[in-house]
């Protein structure tokens, strides 16, 4: 593992499993998909607000969870977005099997079920905890944001613009039939909520950069 570095930021410088259930309890499956939303079609959604490119934070891989739990240094306060994790050795997913993180792993299609991806937002949302797109070598940004549009047609922009920690927001992902510990968005633990997507791919694009924060893993 490599040793611990102080957070740096630099200049972008390139154009371009095993989850936790929503209450926190590991298990091998995660969240419980039901299948696709009503089996209905994704949605056109607004195309979530874009920013010019930020410097890209360069960090170690033991400093990432803190990162996504505590954000001491309030580097994601700061740039308003969430983070946008390059990781070329692979490190980042393993590390968070074994952590309090919802993890969705994108290549894995049950993992992408709009009832899965739901579930695992709202978990987060309820348990104050990360929910992470495991990407693999890929950018799948653009499934990734069709797969939770079928959700609700702006959720996209609504998890981007973090509109989704908001309880006017959270109802519009809570379903009727729900677990009444989800009912609520009062008692949800939306402070401790963040939300990531990793890659081993270390090019990264312009639209990317517009949207999110570019973390470097060394």
């Amino acid at each position: 593992m490599p040793p611990k570095k102080p957070t740096t930021t630099k200049a972008a410088a390139k154009p371009a499993g095993k989850t936790l259930t929503p209450g926190g309890a590991k298990s091998k499956g995660g969240a419980k998909g039901a299948g696709l939303a009503g089996g209905t079609k994704a949605k056109s959604a607004a195309e979530p607000p874009k920013g010019p490119p930020l410097p890209e934070v360069t960090m170690g891989a033991k400093q990432i969870m803190p990162l996504l739990t505590k954000d001491t240094e309030e580097i994601l306060k700061k740039s308003q977005r969430w983070p946008y994790i390059v990781d070329p050795n692979g490190l980042i997913p393993r590390l968070l099997q074994y952590s309090d993180v919802n993890l969705l792993e994108v290549m894995v299609s049950e993992h992408m079920e709009p009832e899965r991806i739901r579930m695992a937002l709202l978990g987060s949302l309820r348990y104050g905890k990360p929910v992470v797109f495991d990407m693999g070598e890929l950018d799948m940004f653009s499934a990734i944001n069709e797969f939770m549009d079928r959700i609700h047609p702006d959720l996209t922009n609504m998890v981007l613009t973090k509109k989704v920690i908001e309880e006017e927001y959270i109802e519009k992902l809570i379903k009727s039939t729900d677990d009444p510990d989800y009912k609520n968005a009062m008692f949800y633990q939306k402070d401790g909520f963040s939300l990531a997507f990793v890659t081993s791919k270390e090019e990264v694009s312009d639209d990317m950069k517009s949207k999110m924060l570019v973390v470097r893993v060394e």
